[in-house]
């Protein structure tokens, strides 16, 4: 029972964050609008935000391994709340980065406590579905996010949606407040943290899965949250309601690329998953480069087809919790995803100056070439662990 708890905890709470942390998605054009800002400026948002990811992942990754998924996300809850805060009534851009700083910091604390918890509660036959459930949380929130801060922004204002995440963040912060409580002292550490390890890993694949996570978040902030809703605005004239749709659209086929990558990675094998989706990946994001006015159909299958392979981050998560010992896993996670968000940081920042002094296809040129060249690095340096998988 205690465990239940503890998972519905990690579940939920992760939930909740990632869908307020991804309220500022659709808005962001609409914040550049009303506050005068030029495309380094909108994409600097992004950059901030990932900043505070970065600089929290290796604190976030002590304290995974300290206490109770609960405890963890009463921290997060209330940093959301705050930053939030800050970005509902900002007038200048410093306000604004601030703000989106401090969400980037409660974002690291909830994602890689989630990471931890579900990568440690599952045996080897079962960790790439237990994974799926990580991501699950992580892409419906993602999905949710956007879908619900479009949506309130339209029929109000992109402060309104800013300030009903501050009540989000307040309402996790006290949820978890009280049902942390009733998880017990537990560290995240699941149902599995006695389970061995498949072996060390080597310093080649282990630079190579940081290489993954890296190139996986820095298309993330490139294109889903910063060129795609911008291609949007500009190029397509949609309103942030359709772009708050569209980048949710993308979260939904992220989970089922997620579910199906778990089971692939279960029952075939880790790189029978990551390879081919990182490569699915690259091909939408390179299909933006075709996207012109008038041609919104196009602009939504890039975002499917993007979405739909962008499973490298959680397929290198589960090779990194089958190499990797409980008693130091969330130390090894929080590095893994300060690799991730050093992509997210310099993604969106590259991303902007490249659509802003070259052209509009220079950013989705590079970052195509990125995850394929990735995929390919990860085909032949990764090794395919020599146990059975399951059935």
């Amino acid at each position: 029972m205690a465990d239940r708890r503890t998972a519905l905890v990690a579940g939920v709470g992760l939930l909740a964050i990632s869908t307020l942390a991804f309220f500022r998605v659709p808005i962001l054009g609409a914040i550049g609008d009303d506050l005068a800002f030029s495309a380094p400026q909108i994409g600097a948002i992004t950059v901030l935000f990932a900043i505070g990811r970065l600089l929290a992942d290796l604190p976030a990754g002590e304290l995974a391994d300290r206490v109770a998924p609960g405890r963890a996300y009463v921290l997060a809850g209330t940093a959301m709340a705050a930053g939030s805060g800050l970005v509902a009534v900002a007038g200048s851009a410093a306000v604004v980065w601030v703000g989106a700083f401090v969400v980037g910091a409660a974002s690291s604390i909830a994602n890689t406590t989630g990471m931890t918890f579900f990568a440690r509660r599952a045996g080897r036959g079962s960790r790439g579905r237990s994974m799926a459930i990580f991501s699950s949380a992580l892409l419906v929130g993602q999905s949710l996010g956007p879908m619900v801060s479009g949506l309130v922004a339209a029929a109000t204002s992109w402060r309104g949606a800013m300030a009903l995440a501050v009540g989000g963040g307040l309402a996790v912060a006290v949820a978890c407040a009280r049902l942390g409580g009733a998880a017990g002292g537990a560290r995240a550490d699941g149902g599995a943290a006695a389970a061995a390890p498949e072996g060390a890993i080597g310093r080649a694949e282990l630079a190579t899965l940081y290489a993954v996570c890296f190139c996986a978040f820095f298309a993330l902030g490139a294109m889903p949250q910063t060129i795609v809703p911008l291609i949007g605005d500009r190029v397509l004239a949609l309103g942030a309601g359709v772009i708050g749709l569209a980048v949710g659209m993308g979260g939904v086929f992220r989970l089922v690329g997620a579910w199906v990558a778990g089971v692939v990675s279960d029952r075939v094998g880790r790189k029978a998953a990551l390879v081919p989706g990182m490569l699915a990946s690259a091909a939408g994001v390179a299909l933006l480069a075709a996207v012109g006015p008038g041609s919104t159909a196009l602009w939504l299958v890039a975002i499917a087809l993007m979405s739909l392979g962008s499973i490298g981050v959680t397929v290198g998560a589960t090779i990194l919790g089958d190499r990797t010992g409980a008693g130091r896993s969330g130390r090894r996670f929080g590095q893994y995803r300060l690799s991730g968000d050093l992509g997210l940081l310099t993604g969106p920042l590259l991303g902007t100056i490249l659509y802003g002094a070259v052209s509009r296809d220079a950013p989705v040129i590079l970052v195509a070439a990125m995850l394929a060249a990735c995929a390919l690095a990860a085909a032949v340096v990764v090794r395919e662990p020599a146990r059975a998988v399951a059935a």
